[in-house]
């Protein structure tokens, strides 16, 4: 069954059970057929060049990463800008997830009539995603485990493909490619030890950033960060529950307009001024 009202979907999660040893997000997609996965991972390319990307960014406006003292930050910074991270944008408010779910996607189908083809474009399903974590999967933006994970992304590809997490503790701190990744946490963390877990940098966790966003506030937003896992499946983990709520694509249109009475739109979603004045200009219509 599908979801084709805001109702719908409130009576949904007020059905869902949670332990007090979990704590529920959500991230909502336009169509089912998106993967819970990182923009970094998406492409062979850009996670090769993905320590070229933050310094790229980072010396043509230097000036907007002026009070980020961490590569979290930094990371978080690039995703508002849409530049691809091993961040994964999830909301504590299902509505937001909905809000996201209702985005238009389109894809072109082919059909049989009467012995001749025909094919035509039509608006494909969208889904809300609940990831259920453990509570002792959570972070804050200060965590050690988070700064190893954020830096990962400015270290070399060739460092990467060479971490190996299998080796025991004092082996793998020893080795280049973590004393290189020890170098750029150091520079948030003078007092970092060299004790990292190898079993951290194969962690997907729940970050709660800084509210020091005005869009994280607006969509009650958090992330999950990646190590070197690039997605979340039902199988991931024993400690990241996957649940798919499926939204009807003839309802996107009329569930969008029910979040709106409930003060759920671009303007509010988005609280740059450009969005804000497409908002009010898309109103008169």
């Amino acid at each position: 069954m599908s979801i084709k009202s805001v109702p719908d979907f409130i009576e949904t999660i007020l059905d869902t059970r949670l332990s007090t040893r979990t704590t529920a997000t959500f991230r909502g997609h336009g169509s089912t057929d998106y993967k819970l996965q990182p923009s970094i991972f998406r492409k062979k390319e850009v996670i090769e060049n993905e320590h070229i990307l933050l310094r790229e960014l980072v010396a043509a406006h230097p000036e907007d990463f002026q009070g980020d003292t961490s590569a979290l930050e930094m990371l978080v910074r690039m995703q508002h800008y849409s530049l691809p991270t091993r961040l994964l944008d999830v909301s504590f408010n299902p509505l937001v997830a909905l809000y996201f779910a209702c985005e238009s996607v389109k894809r072109r189908r082919r059909f049989r009539k009467n012995g001749k083809d025909f094919s035509r474009t039509e608006e494909v399903d969208g889904e809300v995603v609940s990831l259920t974590v453990k509570n002792t999967l959570i972070r804050y933006f200060d965590s050690d485990t988070v700064s190893c994970l954020a830096n990962l992304s400015r270290l070399s590809w060739k460092y990467k493909i060479a971490l190996n997490t299998g080796l025991e503790q004092d082996e793998f701190n020893d080795s280049t490619p973590v004393k290189r990744l020890l170098h750029f946490i150091k520079q948030e963390k003078n007092g970092f030890l060299p004790e990292i877990d190898p079993r951290d940098l194969d962690l997907i966790c729940l970050v709660k950033p800084k509210q020091n966003n005005k869009r994280i506030i607006a969509q009650s937003g958090a992330f999950f960060a990646f190590g070197l896992d690039d997605e979340i499946s039902s199988g991931t983990s024993d400690r990241i529950e996957v649940d798919n709520i499926i939204i009807d694509a003839g309802s996107k249109a009329s569930i969008r307009k029910e979040l709106d009475k409930l003060g759920i739109n671009e303007k509010t979603m988005f609280p740059e001024i450009e969005r804000a004045a497409r908002y009010i200009i898309g109103s008169l219509s």
